[in-house]
């Protein structure tokens, strides 16, 4: 019969790996002592690839001790986290036995596409592996796999160095307590494909590549008001984190300008939702996870503004104002600031301090699940649309606060209700769709055009400061001066308008009703 796996893929350097070696608490964790074995693999397929077409895989492997024939399907990584059936038996030669193949369902079918064509071996796998069983604490036990070798078809060969974690027992959050303990400090990333992705890559058989556009906006996760506080709070963090993942593997690649700004996208919707599902998120890790993504928005941010003052700043005001050569003079140098700023953000951003937050991304639902198994039970068993509408009140209540005296508000002030604004929107962005009627998406489209409003100004304000920084810097560059102070105040023009209807929008969102009351 198959059985279900449960494992997490990571790439990892070989300096990477020579640590982990030397690293206590691989030592305290392992039971037992470890075990090295050179594994070599081979896959097959018909002639059409009709096992890769249907998701599954089918290996003989020798282990150092006999053949082993292994059939999973289901297959393919997410985020590195893999989670297919696995049908797995010994054979008497390196030769296909589809009739230790038992499963009712699985069996037939598979036997059925052999009829129609011939299995044969289409690449192989020769690794060296290294194999730790582990032990944390009393949550579970998993096996640790360090794997080098390579992947090979015919002439074509592709290196292989990676680890794997694989859950052998235990509660599911232990791939997530072992791999935080075994590589936080260190630099890895999800792995992209499986061994038999790799090989079906060499015979050209790849998924196509991310479109040139790249950037990965949210998902909106589907929610109902009956589920369970574990099973939204997994949807809408695991929506966030995966805008995440996805913007952060291809920020290095791409220089769409919509990248970053996707990234802290994500991530300020991943402390919204630790914010809705505050009794949850007042775990200790949770906490962690959501300082960990403020900071690395910050990092992420001095891009974007990068990006604003080319695109929403610059651009628009010389559009309107006309052809001046003070004006390429300021676009080149803002264009090379930009240039700076991208290579430091893309340095920052692949370094180590953030794999503790990059595997709970990966990782989400066990982050959630730990949390959960350390709260009382009173939290779990609360109702979500109870939960939802005390997030809403509460960011409301923040919101009103900030408003307060609006008209005479600071740059700073302003700025913090901005912040406050798009938490609100977020939430209820993601919220709604529990709350029948039209009332929510009326009070969204009124916070959206004041949010928007706030976010002028604020790129107002940092041109401002552009225009202060080159003043000072640049006190000889005439023509950088004579150009921003020219984009400044077109846009103060603009703002003072702008002002005027945040007003109106803000008597407009406080006389709205609140849907979830």
């Amino acid at each position: 019969m198959s059985s279900t796996e449960l494992e997490v893929k990571l790439e990892i350097g070989t300096d990477a790996v020579r640590r982990l070696r030397e690293k206590s608490a691989l030592r305290k964790m392992t039971i037992g002592k470890p075990v090295q074995r050179e594994l070599r693999s081979i896959y097959f397929d018909t002639p059409d690839h009709s096992l890769r077409s249907e998701r599954a895989s089918l290996r003989l492997r020798w282990d150092g001790r006999g053949w082993i024939q292994t059939l999973k399907y289901g297959t393919g990584l997410k985020n590195g986290l893999a989670s297919p059936q696995e049908i797995e038996g010994p054979v008497d030669k390196p030769q296909l036995d589809l009739e230790r193949i038992k499963d009712p369902k699985v069996g037939p079918w598979l036997k059925k596409l052999a009829a129609k064509a011939t299995l044969a071996p289409v690449f192989e796998t020769d690794i060296n592996r290294d194999i730790h069983m582990l032990k944390c604490s009393d949550i579970g036990t998993a096996e640790l796999a360090i794997d080098k070798g390579k992947v090979r078809s015919g002439k074509k060969s592709e290196g292989i160095n990676e680890v794997e974690i694989e859950l052998k027992s235990g509660l599911a959050h232990t791939l997530l307590t072992i791999s935080e303990k075994l590589f936080e400090g260190e630099c890895v990333s999800p792995s992209g494909a499986s061994k038999a992705e790799r090989g079906y890559a060499l015979l050209g058989k790849r998924k196509p590549a991310p479109t040139a556009s790249g950037a990965f906006a949210l998902h909106r996760p589907e929610l109902r008001a009956d589920m369970s506080v574990e099973q939204a709070f997994k949807a809408i963090g695991g929506s966030a984190a995966e805008q995440i993942l996805g913007n952060w593997r291809i920020l290095h690649a791409l220089d769409d300008s919509e990248v970053p700004h996707q990234f802290r996208i994500g991530l300020r919707r991943l402390r919204t939702s630790l914010r809705i599902f505050a009794d949850v998120a007042a775990d200790k890790d949770l906490k962690r996870l959501s300082k960990a993504a403020r900071n690395l928005g910050r990092v992420v941010g001095h891009l974007r503004n990068a990006d604003v003052l080319v695109q929403d700043i610059a651009e628009p005001a010389i559009a309107a104002l006309g052809k001046d050569k003070c004006h390429e003079a300021l676009l080149d140098f803002l264009a090379e600031a930009r240039i700076g700023e991208r290579q430091n953000v893309r340095a920052l951003v692949a370094g180590k301090d953030w794999t503790r937050l990059k595997l709970n991304c990966m990782l989400f639902d066990q982050a959630v699940e730990r949390a959960l198994h350390r709260a009382p039970d009173r939290i779990a068993t609360r109702k979500f649309q109870a939960v939802a509408s005390e997030a809403l009140e509460n960011t409301w209540q923040e919101v009103r606060d900030r408003g307060r005296g609006f008209a005479d508000h600071k740059i700073s002030e302003r700025h913090e209700m901005r912040k406050t604004l798009k938490t609100m929107r977020y939430a209820t962005d993601y919220l709604m769709p529990i709350y029948p009627g039209a009332d929510a998406k009326d009070f969204l489209r009124r916070l959206r055009g004041l949010q928007n409003v706030f976010g002028y100004l604020n790129d107002v304000a940092m041109a401002d400061e552009l225009s202060a920084r080159i003043a000072a810097d640049h006190p000889d560059r005439s023509d950088l001066n004579k150009s921003v102070r020219l984009i400044c105040d077109w846009h103060a023009g603009r703002a003072k308008k702008q002002m005027r209807k945040a007003d109106d929008r803000w008597r407009e969102l406080r006389k709205s009703k609140k849907f979830w009351r």
